[in-house]
């Protein structure tokens, strides 16, 4: 790891308190954790994990760009879609999961001001008090006043609206697998031979979900799943393939859906159709680590200071979802999210505003290939060209790189008017997606 950025006394301190808490769990549970309860342990520990601890995650000074950092013509396009939802409900709240910085929210209410959208009240939840405090700071300096904003740090009881997450997905915890002989086997976490009681250490151990650790029954269930639906589709992954999947989707679905009364889920993270995301050549999987705007692969090193992601299954998103009682409504690329939601017309918007104040400017670059600092797995796939709803040939100045790399996911239980497409933007079809069709 000679080409990461040397962290401060004070950060490596911190990381060595994580790696001694993981440790105390290790005993505990005699020399073995799953890689979801190590991933929980250094990401959400309560104020220890990367996530909770006060540490900057966002930005230049941060780990990682999201959109919303880089340019706040995502959330235009983005907040006007919530807008013609909430103008079909007549009313209703936008619920933001995990806000960052405020910059989403920030540009969105700007929208929702200048459109008049029938919002009640902008509820953020966020677990974390520093990012709670960093968020109503930025938007005290935006001098909004409407609409109410609402800080919480679980679901509400009873919502009527949008709910919109920007890359909140690929942050779940997951249990990573390799195969052998056919059978998945499950990637734990054990400590180094080399380490020592003052500086823990971790590598990755191997064994058979057998039923002797907790989890196992789950982790059964789940890989026979993706077994058998992978070779409903043709596909056999070769031995000492390693994979990943979030766990708990299921969960985290049902209590949205508990919460949700009406309205529409907006999703937008990294991920694939399962049929894409475990390609047989895919041999390595798609967990990453991210440190001060540095890919890694090794989530052992610091840990508390890199963040963990892996793409998202859509599959398996979907199949959450239609069990929890919500409808998949649309399933797109990012990329063509924003080019039918209108991203051209907020560009000379946005020209025409920097005209005004600089005459002399003309011109805007801006590349939705630089939207996310996250980088792909190494090994490219086929394009799911049958699925692509690509854009215009006037827009693919802006098609990102590996355009399957940001998918958009809406997930919606009945509405009192049917959405439909709009020659305005990007709109729920009255079709409803099926696991079978999300699959390709």
């Amino acid at each position: 790891m000679n080409h990461l950025p040397q962290p401060q006394p004070e950060a490596l301190a911190h990381s060595i308190r994580v790696s001694e808490r993981i440790a105390e769990r290790l005993v505990l549970a005699r020399g073995w954790l799953s890689f979801a309860e190590y991933m929980r342990l250094a990401l959400y520990e309560p104020g220890l994990g990367y996530y909770s601890a006060g540490a900057s995650k966002f930005g230049s000074t941060g780990d990682f760009v999201t959109a919303p950092e880089i340019s706040p013509l995502f959330a235009e396009v983005v907040a006007g879609q919530i807008d013609a939802v909430l103008r079909e409900l007549g009313q209703g709240d936008l619920l933001e999961l995990g806000p960052g910085t405020g910059a989403f929210a920030a540009s969105a209410i700007d929208v929702f001001n200048r459109c008049g959208t029938p919002i009640e009240r902008y509820r953020m939840l966020e677990v974390s008090a520093d990012l709670r405090e960093r968020q109503a700071e930025r938007l005290a300096r935006a001098d909004q006043v409407r609409p109410l904003r609402e800080w919480c740090e679980r679901l509400p009881e009873a919502f009527a609206g949008v709910v919109f997450g920007n890359e909140i997905l690929d942050a779940l915890p997951c249990e990573r697998f390799v195969t052998h002989d056919g059978q998945y086997w499950r990637l734990g976490v054990g400590l180094a031979p080399e380490s020592s009681s003052s500086v823990p250490l971790f590598e990755w151990r191997v064994r058979p979900a057998d039923g002797s650790a907790p989890g196992d029954d789950e982790f059964r269930q789940e890989a026979a799943h993706l077994q058998q639906s992978l070779r409903v589709q043709g596909v056999a992954l070769p031995n000492d393939y390693c994979g990943e999947w979030q766990v708990g989707l299921d969960g985290w679905f049902e209590s949205m859906a508990t919460s949700l009364k009406e309205g529409v889920m907006l999703l937008a993270d990294y991920g694939l159709p399962r049929v894409q995301l475990y390609h047989p050549e895919r041999t390595r999987g798609s967990l990453r680590c991210y440190y001060r705007h540095h890919a890694h692969d090794d989530p052992f090193f610091w840990p508390g200071l890199s963040d963990i992601t892996a793409w998202v299954d859509f599959t398996r998103v979907a199949e959450a979802a239609e069990r929890a009682g919500l409808q998949v409504q649309g399933f797109t690329t990012q990329m063509a999210f924003l080019a039918g939601g209108g991203i051209e017309q907020a560009m000379s918007r946005a020209l025409e505003t920097a005209n005004s104040v600089s005459p002399g400017m003309t011109t805007m670059s801006w590349s939705l290939s630089n939207i996310h600092a996250k980088s792909s797995p190494d090994i490219p796939v086929s394009r799911m060209s049958t699925m692509m709803n690509m854009p215009p040939s006037g827009m693919r100045a802006f098609a990102a790189d590996e355009p399957s790399n940001a998918l958009t996911s809406w997930c919606a239980r009945s509405l009192n008017a049917e959405l439909s497409r709009s020659t305005s933007g990007w709109r729920c079809d009255n079709a409803t997606a099926n696991a079978s069709s999300i699959n390709g």
